[in-house]
């Protein structure tokens, strides 16, 4: 029993002491596993050097821009390589790390502008636990800088965040304020800007949401007019379907479909004594596009140069046919801004059915695969108050596109290929409705 005991004591002991080894041994494979994973046609990760110690190792990795962001890097003077410098800690339950960039000759050229102090502006920290997953913090320092007649001042930008071992990454960030002043009169401030999103990166596509909110952007110029815009958000969302209904994760790439939702919302825009708009809302949503034909697509256009070689130009061509054969759709919804009249809301929904080959090649034929619909109201007392609405709605009356009563004004459309067709049932061509409206 006693000697259960000391054994017990013993064993623990010997734990402690041999786990920092054992950590460390970890976070060594933690380390080339992520420099494995984490190449992109963007960017090439490259281990320098990692000198593994009892308690801590030293890291030293580089970070290489690739294709056409390091071309236009280059041309703009800025350094295409960046070097990290960490020091990892080996904890009993957990593995730390701390980065800071190194700061190169090349890299205090720019970065002295911003921050003269000559130290890294930015800084990293990660806790990654036994479990595999990882908190993360990066920062940047606050910006207080005075040249050549113009000033940029901000405060520390913060994003905290974690990614489990699955690699699912989730995130918060904010910075109170960021602004410049020109010696010409001309200003702009944001302030209370925050963010959040969750997801992942598959193929080098984000695949989740993501959300920034600007509290209060105020612009002003030399003319005197100045605007301000009232909690300014704008939210993304990629997400994968399956075209067959089957599950996504265990689906092949052709039956693959990406959907993008993206909303813009705003609070309130005003521009002295000129504009005032509230509540606006502008949604833009594509579904069920061909994913193999939006990845080539992202992975051509990051490659390419100023000018797309001829074989770049096929694959875009062909990726391009391949979207349309497969069928897609793309809606305009909510469209509301609030008036001083009441509020005017419009939608847009347009579907291009699938069955349609090398479309590059049969142009004309893509009307007929083309359908939607077209709607929008807004108050009598708003379109009347402006000359030229009220015009457009008198010369789309007569072909029976536009309603009008006493409080509301609505146009209602079907599309039929280059087709408009009204509640009425008479026909025009989309160019037509265009010339209408002017």
């Amino acid at each position: 029993m006693i000697f259960g005991k000391y054994a017990a004591i013993g064993g623990a002991v010997a734990l402690v002491v041999l786990w920092p080894l054992a950590s460390g041994h970890v976070g060594q494979s933690i380390y080339d596993r992520e420099v494995e994973q984490s190449q992109s046609p963007y960017a090439v990760i490259t281990s320098e050097s990692y000198d593994r110690g009892y308690l801590s190792s030293d890291v030293v990795t580089k970070v290489s821009l690739v294709g056409s962001t390091k071309e236009q890097l280059e041309l703009d003077g800025i350094p295409t390589s960046y070097v990290l410098n960490s020091k990892v800690s080996h904890g009993f339950l957990s593995i730390s790390t701390d980065s800071v960039l190194e700061m190169t000759p090349e890299l205090k050229v720019l970065t002295d502008k911003l921050w003269p102090n000559g130290e890294s502006p930015f800084t990293f920290h990660s806790e990654t636990g036994i479990s595999g997953k990882t908190d993360y913090t990066l920062s940047m320092a606050a910006i207080d800088a005075n040249e050549e007649g113009l000033k940029i001042t901000s405060t520390p930008f913060v994003v905290d965040g974690s990614m489990d071992k699955a690699g699912v990454i989730s995130f918060t960030m904010n910075m109170d304020s960021f602004g410049f002043e020109s010696e010409y009169g001309e200003n702009a401030k944001v302030t209370n800007m925050t963010g959040s999103g969750q997801g992942e990166l598959i193929d080098d596509i984000w695949v989740g949401s993501q959300k920034v909110n600007f509290g209060r952007f105020d612009i002003d110029n030399q003319d005197g007019l100045p605007a301000t815009l009232t909690n300014l958000s704008i939210e993304v969302k990629n997400l994968l379907s399956s075209a067959s209904g089957g599950d996504v994760k265990s689906a092949d790439a052709e039956d693959l479909r990406f959907n993008n939702e993206n909303l813009i919302s705003l609070e309130k825009f005003a521009v002295k004594d000129e504009l005032t708009l509230n509540n606006l809302k502008l949604g833009m949503n594509f579904d069920a596009l061909d994913y193999t034909a939006m990845t080539t697509l992202a992975t051509v256009a990051d490659a390419m140069g100023e000018e797309p070689s001829p074989e770049e130009m096929e694959e875009m061509i062909k990726a391009l046919d391949s979207l349309v054969e497969k069928g897609l759709s793309a809606k305009l919804n909510p469209l509301e801004v609030d008036t001083p009249e009441g509020q005017i809301d419009a939608n847009l929904d347009l579907q291009v059915a699938s069955g349609l080959t090398s479309v590059s090649q049969n142009f004309q034929a893509l009307p007929s695969k083309i359908s939607g619909e077209l709607n929008l109201s807004a108050p009598a007392a708003y379109v009347n108050g402006v000359p030229e609405l009220s015009n457009m709605a008198e010369n789309l009356e007569q072909y029976g596109f536009v309603s009008q009563s006493e409080n509301m004004v609505k146009l209602n459309a079907k599309i039929e290929g280059d087709q408009l067709v009204s509640p009425t049932g008479q026909k025009i061509p989309v160019g037509l409705l265009m010339m209408l409206m002017m």
